[in-house]
């Protein structure tokens, strides 16, 4: 008897079934349950039809959702293998060479051997790098100076774009003396070492320290005129102000940075 009821029941009620089958999209118009012989046999009015559309659909839904979810999941898993994951190793390499390429084809170089008056050699060209460089790496280790964080990564990677570059020009400069080329760049490369640790100092401290730092290291002890000390001073501490209130997307992200003209924004602007 409770089964004749329970039939008779279900043969006048339409139900959605939440019913959830990788078949069901196949299935989504024309799943229907047909029971109207049994209902007859036990005297209860025809079985209706019963339609699930419903079901169906949020099968249908839920494999799809499944589907996609897997697709992405697929992109970043062979996009962190091929190097373009948000925060890989890869692709801050890649922002490093960006970052220094902004020193190396963006500032103007002759602009500072002018009004410095420093000569036009391999030397001078360094010693306006450098400084540059010196700038980025302050920036880049507000993004974490601990060993594995970005920071510190991106400070290595920038140093190393930089060294290629140098050994690069040097060897086009000197072709014909190789041994006193890599001598050079050896001497180079522990003055740059010195050159860090004093233009840190500088910067943490007032602007007297650090115009000693700029006069012994960028005029190498040979500037008399302090106006001309004055203005490279003014100079980083705009340059460091400007890369300090640059976003993590537009220094790291997707790097741009806008330099400041020596001419235009500091000479013209320096107060007399």
């Amino acid at each position: 008897m409770l089964y004749q009821r329970a039939l008779c029941t279900l043969a006048n009620t339409k139900y959605t079934l939440p019913v959830i089958s990788q078949f069901s999209q196949l299935h989504s118009n024309s799943l229907r349950i047909n029971a109207g012989h049994q209902a007859n046999q036990l005297g209860c009015s025809p079985l209706k039809s019963l339609v699930v559309p419903a079901a169906a659909t949020y099968a249908t839904d839920v494999y799809h959702a499944k589907a996609n979810n897997n697709d992405v999941g697929i992109l970043k898993r062979v996009l962190k293998k091929v190097g373009f994951a948000h925060n890989s190793k890869s692709r801050l390499r890649v922002c490093s060479r960006i970052l220094y390429e902004s020193v190396a084809d963006k500032i103007n170089y002759l602009n500072f051997f002018e009004y410095f008056n420093l000569p036009n050699t391999f030397n001078s060209w360094f010693l306006v790098t450098e400084l540059h460089v010196w700038m980025i790496l302050v920036r880049a280790m507000a993004e974490g100076s601990e060993a594995g964080e970005d920071g510190r990564f991106l400070r290595n990677s920038i140093v190393e774009a930089m060294w290629s570059d140098v050994n690069t020009r040097a060897k086009k400069l000197g072709a014909q003396n190789p041994s006193r080329t890599r001598a050079q760049i050896e001497t180079m490369s522990e003055q740059f070492q010195a050159a860090l640790i004093g233009y840190d100092e500088g910067i943490m401290c007032d602007d007297r320290v650090l115009a000693g730092a700029i006069w012994r290291r960028f005029f190498e002890m040979k500037c008399d005129d302090f106006c001309k000390l004055e203005a490279l001073v003014i100079y980083v501490r705009q340059q460091i102000h400007m890369l300090d209130h640059l976003s993590r997307e537009e220094f790291l992200v997707k790097p741009k940075i806008p330099w400041l003209d020596l001419e235009k924004d500091t000479l013209k602007k320096k107060p007399t």
